[in-house]
Order: structure tokens, then C-alpha cells, then sequence
């Protein structure tokens, strides 16, 4: 093994009292966390030296440690005894206390207990921590969980993404109202047709779409995580012959094991996942031969949507082009190497829609936007929330626009949509 993994090896050996383990099995990935930063994780596997009983295959015997170290930051992500039995010879939590835990995870994280994170739940041999923005939603939120056994032992240590600190947060007053983002707000409501099994159908509904709005409502920052990183393509694809050769499939290669002298080097961790311009016309010749390959009487019924860079490839995210949107939109994924730009696959949803092939179409609806809205608009909450925001690089203050109730198109009724 690499003289540097050793160390950190043995290093962890002493940390959490691994005096009766070897170490099993290792490896190296980059990995990414929510906020697109880079980093080269260590997974090490330690086994009991005493095992009994036969080892089934691909499966950890009981009482193996599982520990994630973060190569660049030099801290320990997660510690896992496997069913919760430890053979550690150390006591970390010999009290079983609050501030045990938390005064530990200062001295595992940096962070300042207490400052930086709190305890928020108290679990059943253990306590869960997030950060300590009080009373105000974060997104997305850094989670640490502790467990430990009857002794006081630690059982799992998992730190779930990055902890924001008051320095990457914009501590703002929260000002905004419905009544000065209005415009924006009724550009949210969208018709959209919902499945109901019971009268196999698609009903019409107006239902808001969830964003966070900023201060001042100038931006839209979008609810889901990987939205956030999509470029909006929104174009119809259209050709006028088809494609009759076999399209070749590339290998999609979703984890690839790294080198020491990678992970140490920090090769890669600065580069950020964006889509070139030149990629996106690239991408859209390639969509647009799946198509003339695979659909080629389908021209103009398709539009590519978006394009997302991830750690191996580029997914192009087509749908349907319809005038309403429904809950089950018909989707084609195409996957594409963004090294080469050459097509690597394409997912299909098609499969999903063959249980809605007995129910009837959405009635044309009957309510005016307007009127739904009007119908909705005491139902529309604005809750404040710090969101991460990638142009400014900091946590801001946003509002993040729901409604738990929609209107239904064809009646005028304001329904829940959990009723969908």
C-alpha cells in the first residue's frame, strides 16, 4: 500500500481503538458533494480478527468498520460497525452525553459546537446535529449523526455533506412578501394533469411550482438540487431523414476507482461540471440522431429540455412536447461522453406510460389562470430558507414559494394535491 494511505491506516487504527481488526479491503474515488466541490475519499474496510462461522460472499461479517476519510480536507466522513457490534477497544462516550458527542465532533470536523451546529433530535443511542441557523430552513443542509452501544462505544459516525459556517452564510432579515413578487408568483401557477386511479383518468389541476425567490424577488433559484446546474435548453428536435446505420453505444462508467498519487495531487478537483457551448451543439446533433435513429416518424413531437454536466458524462433530458405538463411527462435521457462527445446511452421512460393507456385524456379546462389563482392565492406560503446559492458561493436568504392545495380546472374546487 502507498506509504501515505498507510498512514492514514494505522492513523485510524488508533483513533477508534481498532486494536483487534486488519485492515480488509481499500479504495479511492472522487467524489463530489452537493455543492459540486471535489474530493478523493478513502474507503477502508477493517475486519475482527476473529471471525467464526463461514463468510458469505460480498456481504461484511459483523462488527467490521467501514470508515470514509476525506483525502483533501484530512477528516474521517463515516465510521459504520456493521449491525452496530463493535470490537473497539476505546470508549468514546463513556457518559453517553450531549456535550460529549458535540465536543468530539469539534475535535473531529473543526467545526465549533454549539456555534457552527446543534442538536436537534435526540435518537435512540445517539444524537442527530445540523447547522445552528435557528428556526430558518437551509438548503442543501450538512447533517452529522452519532450512535453509540450500551458502553458508550461508537457505533456510526456519519457527517452528511458540508456543515455551512457563518462565514458562507448572508445573515439577511427575512422582508419578502407574496403581494411585491406577484408577477412571478402567478408565472409559477402551472396546469398540470394528474393520474387519478380510482376514475382512471387525468384530472386537470393548477398547482404551483416550488422555487426559492430571493430578497427582492430579481431571481429564481430552483427547488431541486441538480436543477440548479441545468442549462435550459428548451428546443424542439426536428430533422427530415432518418438515421437507418445502428447507433454504437459507448460503456457508462458511474464509479472509477483512483490512484494515490491522484488523490494526493488533487488531480481534478478544481474543474467545474459546466456544459461548454460547444458541447451543447454537439449534444444536440447527438439527441437529435437518437431520434432519427430510434423514433424517426417522431420529428418535432420531442424537445430537448436541459443539459446537466455530471462527474462521466453529459445527460440530455428530452420529454414530450406537450401544451400541459403532466405529473408522469414521457422522457428520453440521452447519455454522452463529454471527453469525446460521442453517444454513450439513452433511457427510455416510455415503459412507465404503458399503465396509463386506459385512462382518458384531461378534459380541456375550464377555469381561467387568473381565476385559479385567485381561487389559490390564501393557500400560498412563503417560507424563509437559506439556500446555497452557486453564484455568489454563500448560503442567502430566500422564500420558498408552495401550496400544499391546487384548483381543479374543470370544477374551480381548491383540492389538496396530496390527494393525487
Amino acid at each position: 500500500m502507498d506509504k501515505r494511505l498507510q498512514k492514514i491506516a494505522d492513523d485510524i487504527k488508533v483513533k477508534f481503538g481498532l486494536d483487534n481488526y486488519n485492515l480488509e479491503t481499500h479504495s479511492i474515488h472522487k467524489e463530489r458533494t452537493s455543492l459540486g466541490e471535489a474530493y478523493y475519499k478513502f474507503n477502508m474496510e477493517f475486519f475482527p480478527n476473529e471471525l467464526s462461522g463461514e463468510l458469505e460472499e460480498d456481504l461484511n461479517p459483523a462488527g467490521t468498520a467501514i470508515v470514509d476519510y476525506n483525502i483533501q480536507k484530512e477528516i474521517v466522513e463515516s465510521v459504520i460497525f456493521v449491525e452496530d457490534k463493535s470490537l473497539s477497544t476505546m470508549i468514546h462516550f463513556p457518559g453517553k452525553t450531549e456535550e460529549e458527542v458535540g465536543y468530539w465532533l469539534e475535535s473531529e470536523t473543526g467545526l465549533t459546537y454549539g456555534n457552527d451546529f446543534v442538536m436537534t433530535e435526540v435518537l435512540e443511542n445517539g444524537f442527530h446535529f445540523s447547522p445552528n441557523i435557528r428556526a430558518v430552513e437551509i438548503t442543501p443542509v450538512g447533517m452529522i449523526d452519532v450512535e453509540f452501544d450500551n458502553d458508550g462505544k461508537l457505533t456510526s459516525y456519519n457527517l452528511f455533506d458540508p456543515i455551512p459556517t457563518n462565514e458562507n452564510i448572508e445573515l439577511a432579515e427575512f422582508t419578502l412578501t407574496l403581494e411585491e413578487i406577484e408577477p412571478l408568483v402567478k408565472k409559477q401557477l402551472q396546469l398540470v394533469n394528474f393520474p387519478v386511479e380510482a376514475e382512471k383518468k387525468f384530472v386537470p389541476v393548477y398547482a404551483m411550482e416550488e422555487v426559492y425567490v430571493t430578497l427582492g424577488g430579481s431571481r429564481v433559484i430552483p427547488f431541486l438540487d441538480h436543477e440548479r446546474e441545468e442549462v435550459k435548453v428548451d428546443e424542439i428536435i426536428e430533422w427530415n431523414e432518418p438515421l437507418k446505420e445502428e447507433l454504437a453505444r459507448g460503456h457508462v462508467d458511474l464509479v472509477s476507482e483512483a490512484t494515490a498519487d491522484e488523490a494526493f495531487e488533487g488531480k481534478g478537483i478544481e474543474e467545474k461540471l459546466v456544459v461548454t457551448a460547444d458541447q451543447i451543439e454537439k449534444s444536440k446533433d447527438i439527441v437529435r440522431d437518437v431520434f432519427r435513429s430510434e423514433y424517426p416518424e417522431e420529428s418535432g413531437m420531442w424537445k430537448l429540455d436541459t443539459l446537466e454536466r455530471l462527474e462521466h458524462f453529459i445527460k440530455a433530458t428530452c420529454s414530450m412536447d406537450e401544451t400541459a405538463m403532466s405529473v408522469f411527462n414521457r422522457k428520453l435521457v440521452v447519455l454522452i461522453n463529454p471527453d469525446t462527445m460521442t453517444l454513450l446511452n439513452y433511457v427510455d421512460n416510455g415503459e412507465v406510460f404503458e399503465i396509463f393507456d386506459t385512462f382518458e385524456p384531461a378534459e380541456k379546462a375550464v377555469v381561467s389562470h387568473e381565476d385559479a389563482f385567485e381561487k389559490l392565492v390564501s393557500y400560498i406560503s412563503l417560507a424563509p430558507t437559506y439556500v446555497y446559492d452557486s453564484v455568489t458561493e454563500k448560503y442567502i436568504l430566500c422564500g420558498l414559494l408552495d401550496a400544499a392545495e391546487g384548483v381543479n380546472a374543470i370544477t374551480g374546487e381548491v383540492v389538496p394535491l396530496s390527494d393525487f
